[in-house]
């Protein structure tokens, strides 16, 4: 009996168990600047790159306050947003993005109504000296 349950304890981990996956991280280890690239994924335009900020303010309850920045394209763009699990999600004007907390990496996707506004993001915290 004893090496079953030895046995299904290690499939569970080998195989990634569900419930594992979804353990939520701290939510104040989102607050501060996160830093990295924004790249262009439309198969039509080409890929390009920018220097993407996401500056975390405050994060309340569920609730998540900072603003986007894509360097050289404009003002940066506030938005409250949501914190489910190790996902957050937040609107700002057209777009919609969804990053993925992991340690201290953001990556994910910001959609647009346009399929040239699609961009994949990877960013890592910006550590404080």
């Amino acid at each position: 009996m004893t090496t079953l349950a030895v046995a299904l304890a290690l499939l569970l981990l080998v195989s990634g168990s569900p419930a594992l996956g979804q353990i939520a991280p701290d939510p104040q280890a989102l607050v501060g600047e996160w830093a990295g690239v924004a790249t262009r994924i439309a198969p039509r335009a080409g890929a390009s790159r920018a220097t993407y900020v996401l500056t975390i303010e405050k994060v309340e309850g569920g609730k998540v306050y900072g603003h986007a920045d894509t360097l050289g394209s404009g003002p940066p763009a506030s938005f409250v947003g949501t914190l489910r699990g190790n996902t957050l999600t937040f609107y700002s004007g057209r777009f919609e993005t969804a990053l993925t907390l992991a340690g201290k990496r953001l990556y994910g996707l910001r959609r647009g109504g346009a399929d040239t506004d699609n961009l994949e993001i990877g960013l890592d915290k910006v550590e404080t000296k």
